[in-house]
């Protein structure tokens, strides 16, 4: 929005002022030319003084103006000077035979002072329409910078308009459950922020309906076994009158419950990561010592874990921003995972990007092991929620270890990749982090 503004500012400005100059400039110039009505002015003052310079050498000037004006349009009289008041401050120019003008809407009267007769002469002749023709063009030109300021901020408007059209189509169809929907934000955008938190919010949308789907058809699997179960036990303990039997078939039930409880747990924990996530506060997290916590609590006898950190890293140099009880949480469901899948040896690394011109300096942990591995076709699918891959018939679980892992590093803004491990030829889960403050 900030960029819109003074967008919307620096164009306004840029018309006001690049049209103001230009028509200031063409009206200067059409001022500048011959005054029309001081020629047309001058040319009647010559005339006037020439005729009152010759009535005052004539005998009868009433005869000669009664004569002159046979052969003129121009009318003319003699007033007497007695009958022509005057100010104080006029009556010296006129009486030295300085022309004395007086002009009103409808017309100009001249006066020549016709002194060896004591007499004036005076005509009228029709307002000169300069002036007129100055205020119609200072009204087109105020009209036209007007028009061009408002076609400078229509042309400004045009793309906002594309770009808001846009969002109401894309906003449109998101409502209309296609969910897929995004908005191609251009560089050049005046509401870019706006754009991308659409994105943003249309990405989250998208991924909690699709997690909701996950888990309501996970509900619906994974309950209706010990459900089953439940059910059986329940007629076959009605039918036991044996108390072994009958101390039998609870066990069972308590067991099915027990899985129930566990299933129904890993469900509402999962619903609630993005939930708490937004609601917590990150703070600065040392990276080396949170790893080293949930690698000493992970020791598995059968099972070798080598864990280093690039260069001895100190608590100082793999710092990040986050949750340190949903870091903990990643971390032990790789290190599970891990233990789960490998045949004698796992690694665990903290690696430090140098930082670039573009990017700051990233963390990259991962987790590696010397199990079956992953095929790659199934890598993406073991991100979603009750996914499990091939070799994990028969051992503990409900496919959310890397789900949950995926949510806690999106909500973190780190990358999580499933990969081959170079080193022990297993399967490698890395977690990529922008380095902390």
């Amino acid at each position: 929005m900030p960029k819109l503004t003074l967008s919307l500012l620096l164009v306004v400005l840029l018309a006001i002022v690049s049209l103001g100059a230009a028509l200031d400039n063409f009206f200067s110039q059409y001022q500048t030319q011959p005054n029309q009505m001081a020629h047309e002015l001058s040319a009647y003052h010559q005339l006037g003084t020439s005729l009152a310079a010759t009535l005052d050498m004539q005998q009868q000037p009433q005869q000669f103006i009664t004569n002159w004006q046979q052969n003129s349009d121009l009318s003319v009289e003699l007033v007497d000077l007695d009958d022509l008041f005057l100010p104080d401050s006029l009556k010296a120019d006129f009486y030295a035979g300085k022309p004395l003008d007086f002009e009103s809407e409808k017309s100009i009267s001249m006066h020549f002072i016709i002194p060896s007769h004591k007499k004036a002469l005076s005509f009228t002749v029709p307002p000169i329409t300069q002036a007129t023709h100055n205020n119609t063009l200072a009204l087109l030109l105020t009209v036209l910078f007007y028009l061009g300021i408002l076609t400078v901020v229509l042309v400004w408007l045009s793309p906002l308009i594309k770009q808001l059209k846009q969002l109401e189509q894309t906003t449109q169809a998101f409502g209309e459950g296609q969910l897929q929907q995004r908005i191609h934000v251009k560089s050049a955008s005046y509401i870019a922020s706006i754009e991308n938190e659409f994105n943003r919010m249309a990405q989250r949308i998208e991924s909690l309906i699709s997690d909701n789907k996950l888990l309501s058809d996970a509900v619906a699997h994974d309950l209706r076994t010990p459900l089953a179960r439940l059910r059986f036990g329940i007629e076959m303990l009605q039918e036991t009158s044996t108390p072994e039997t009958r101390e039998k078939h609870q066990q069972r039930l308590s067991r099915d419950i027990d899985e129930m409880e566990r299933l129904v747990n890993v469900l509402l924990n999962y619903a609630r990561i993005e939930q708490s996530m937004l609601m917590t506060e990150k703070q600065n997290i040392d990276l080396n010592a949170l790893v080293s916590e949930c690698v000493e609590a992970a020791s598995h006898d059968n099972k070798i874990i080598h864990w280093q950190s690039q260069n001895d890293l100190t608590t100082t140099d793999a710092m990040i921003n986050g949750d340190a009880n949903y870091l903990s949480m990643l971390i032990n469901n790789l290190l599970g995972n891990a233990v789960q899948y490998a045949d004698h040896e796992i690694s665990v690394q903290i690696e430090k990007s140098e930082k670039s011109e573009k990017n700051g300096a990233e963390i990259r942990l991962s987790i590696s092991d010397d199990g079956p591995g992953i095929p790659h076709e199934k890598r993406e699918e073991l991100s979603k929620p009750f996914m499990r891959g091939d070799n994990a018939h028969g051992k503990p679980g409900y496919g959310m270890g890397l789900a949950i892992v995926s949510k806690i590093a999106q909500l973190h803004d780190a990358r999580f990749a499933i990969t081959n491990s170079a080193e022990l030829g297993g399967a490698e889960c890395s977690v990529v982090f922008r380095e902390g403050d």
